[in-house]
């Protein structure tokens, strides 16, 4: 294990410790849905999980976390944002939320997205690069994802739904980072994860505010539902990230050559 792995895991550390506490202190130690901490206001552990891993990249100096252009867009991005206009269009169903919270939502949303692809697809992906060949390196990061969403028991006490986010968090992860090796830019992950739980979390929060949806999206995802439902939702993302990889090579992967795979 050399050092930066060690930086890079210490620093994985202390974002949990941020994010997970900062929520904690926010929900004045009471449990709640995952929506109260992007509907109410700044999300201010977002705001420390972000300063954090600025920091440390001027501290430690780590210039290839992929922040340059993005090429071969249209080719890498057709599905997502297909899948995310689908699902973008529910929205019809359950509405919008008023102005003040949809902006809240968006900004934590966003907040969420830089945090979390620079940590896991930016800081910790590069690090297991120097120690791992690549595919190693997808696995260990992406389980690392869907397990960190696990600790939203915490603050949810449902720990059943939590371990299923983390399953569908992983599942997602795989096309975070897919866009990243194939785009060789960290920039277009950042926006479709912003976009993907901007989506979710304004359905969420205009559903649970208007009682006759919210009952009704209760019945939808009780039971079997409750399972099926998010896997199902990831799952496309999923098989799109595996189909964008197939070509990925362990033995003569380098970081610049994520141009070279072809389609």
């Amino acid at each position: 294990m050399n050092g930066r792995l060690v930086q890079s895991l210490g620093v994985y550390v202390l974002w949990i410790v941020i994010t997970l506490l900062g929520a904690t202190w926010l929900l004045g130690g009471e449990e709640a849905a995952l929506e109260e901490l992007v509907k109410n206001g700044i999300g201010w552990q977002f705001v420390g999980a972000s300063a954090l891993l600025l920091g440390a990249i001027v501290v430690f100096g780590w210039r290839d976390l992929k922040f340059g252009a993005p090429h071969a867009l249209v080719k890498v991005m057709s599905v997502p944002v297909l899948l995310l206009l689908v699902i973008a269009s529910l929205t019809v169903v359950t509405g919008l939320p008023d102005r003040t919270t949809t902006s809240y939502v968006l900004f934590n949303t966003f907040l969420v997205g830089f945090s979390e692809e620079v940590m896991f697809r930016g800081v910790l992906f590069r690090a297991l690069l120097e120690n791992l060949r690549i595919w190693p390196a997808i696995i260990v990061t992406s389980v690392l994802f869907g397990a960190v969403h696990s600790l939203n028991g915490f603050n949810t006490g449902d720990w059943s739904g939590a371990l299923l986010q983390s399953v569908a968090a992983a599942m997602s992860g795989m096309i975070f980072i897919a866009i990243v090796v194939r785009t060789g830019s960290i920039w277009p992950a950042i926006i479709y994860h912003w976009l993907w739980d901007g989506v979710l979390f304004l359905m969420g929060v205009a559903s649970a505010l208007d009682e006759e949806h919210a009952a009704a999206s209760e019945v939808a995802v009780s039971g079997l539902g409750a399972v099926v439902f998010p896997l199902m939702i990831a799952l496309p993302n999923f098989l799109w990230a595996l189909w964008l990889l197939r070509k990925v090579r362990d033995a003569s992967y380098r970081e610049e050559e994520g141009a070279s795979f072809t389609g």
